[in-house]
């Protein structure tokens, strides 16, 4: 009898400190932690807001490698989606709600199982002196007596978030580096004769996270309607007249190279791009790093004393159609100096 009056007490106990902590412990559970990283917000940005790339960072795919992830939508655009199922994770998903590009990023969290909740979560960059500060937050508000279990879950997610930042943090900065450029000094940045060249194309001024969709609404089209007028059209080309870091949008023309003295119908502009000295890094990779090219052609430029001179030309000289392994895609960037 003694033993069961003693167990009666313990969950009698048990029983009065749960009850306490549903009605003390908060409904709201607010976590946020930072990170300073040596890159640019244009490398780290990339890294947050693609899917394929959060994945690779996050913990919570270290914690459960066999998870199965699944990203719907363009990726790195708002409404994208990355849902997960595992069994150590469970089941949820993650949605780009609002994007404004190098600045913040605002997220829903929805878990299906164990169980469900939601919660927003945001990241704010800040960029200064070629260095980001990411800070990365989550908000969720839970139930009775839900809320017992959100006290012991913040000091678990602290901890994830700080991980994954510092996971972030390696990440950026090797990818500032580029492959093969220690220290973000790219040693492939070459000098060249540039060739007098005409092109056709299409010119816009757009913002630049629809740079990608520019590309695949008028790319094709020039080049059906180039080689149907016989004009044996060459590689592929992004003209960049203008970058407007602080507007977050460029002046530029989707385009291809054409023999001289070519001419094409109404809705296609002609652009003859004059004999020059120039300089130019043949990039392999992702298009989504082109950026490690153009860091370090600005600085080569700058350390010879020279100007760079408008357009930036981004030649796409592999077919990701024939070549799926974007490592071996060859973007040729060039810049002409004065």
């Amino acid at each position: 009898m003694k033993v069961l009056k003693a167990l009666a007490w313990i969950i009698g106990l048990l029983l009065l400190v749960l009850i306490i902590l549903i009605f003390t412990a908060p409904t709201r559970l607010h976590v946020e932690r930072s990170v300073e990283i040596n890159a640019p917000a244009s490398i780290v940005w990339n890294d947050i807001v693609r899917f394929e790339r959060f994945n690779e960072w996050s913990t919570w795919k270290q914690m459960d490698s066999a998870a199965r992830y699944t990203i719907t939508g363009d990726d790195g655009t708002v409404g994208a989606i990355n849902s997960w199922n595992g069994k150590k994770i469970g089941e949820g998903q993650l949605q780009h709600l609002s994007l404004d590009p190098y600045k913040t990023v605002q997220q829903k969290l929805t878990f299906i199982k164990p169980f469900r909740s939601e919660s927003d979560v945001y990241f704010r960059l800040t960029e200064a002196a070629g260095n980001t500060k990411v800070v990365w937050g989550f908000d969720a508000r839970y139930d009775r007596p839900q809320n017992v279990m959100a006290l012991f879950m913040k000091s678990a997610l602290e901890d994830d978030f700080q991980k994954g930042l510092n996971n972030l943090k390696s990440m950026a900065e090797a990818d500032k580096n580029g492959p093969g450029t220690p220290s973000g000094i790219n040693v492939t940045v070459k000098e060249m004769d540039f060739p007098a060249t005409t092109y056709v194309g299409t010119r816009k001024t757009i913002p630049f996270k629809s740079i990608g969709s520019y590309y695949q609404s008028n790319l094709g089209v020039i080049y059906k309607a180039a080689t149907a007028a016989k004009l044996q059209p060459g590689v592929p080309c992004g003209l960049f007249f203008t970058w407007d870091e602080n507007a977050k949008q460029t002046d530029m023309a989707a385009a291809i190279p054409v023999p001289e003295g070519s001419t094409l119908g109404a809705g296609f502009e002609i652009f003859k791009l004059p004999a020059a000295k120039a300089a130019y890094v043949d990039y392999y990779g992702p298009y989504d790093k082109t950026a490690n090219a153009h860091v370090a052609l600005k600085k080569f430029v700058a350390g010879k004393g020279k100007k760079v001179i408008p357009p930036t030309i981004e030649m796409y000289v592999t077919d990701p159609g024939t070549e799926k392994d974007s490592s071996k895609w060859l973007t040729k960037v060039i810049y002409f100096m004065q």
